[in-house]
């Protein structure tokens, strides 16, 4: 399992558009790709109550990449409700690569990625 560290910001909605930099999430997405990846975590993010177990998938038919966000930890860190979020990604149909990020809701509602 891969651990990234960056800062992405997510608003509470989940038409948010936030793209990380370049290579982010690993070789082979396309910008869509990361979009709907994007997508399925605001979609978890947005959910009440938060809960392990919980998963949201996305499919891009265009790329033939698709991948599963998936909550595997619900905490508190510096009074913050974080989660653990692991990211499942298929890239043209090969082996699937593990991403874990921990997301954090900040003061004024908005989701990032803890570094």
């Amino acid at each position: 399992m891969v651990a990234l560290a960056a800062f992405v910001v997510l608003p509470m909605a989940a038409h948010a558009q936030a793209i990380p930099h370049r290579g982010y999430w690993g070789p082979g997405l396309s910008t869509e790709d990361k979009q709907l990846l994007l997508e399925s975590v605001a979609r978890l993010n947005a959910a009440v109550p938060i809960k392990i177990g919980s998963s949201e998938s996305w499919s891009n038919p265009q790329s033939n990449n698709s991948g599963r966000s998936s909550i595997l930890r619900v905490f508190r860190s510096g009074g913050r409700i974080c989660h653990l979020v692991r990211h499942r990604i298929v890239v043209a149909g090969r082996r699937a690569r593990n991403y874990s990020l921990t997301w954090c809701r900040t003061p004024d509602g908005e989701w990032k990625i803890k570094s």
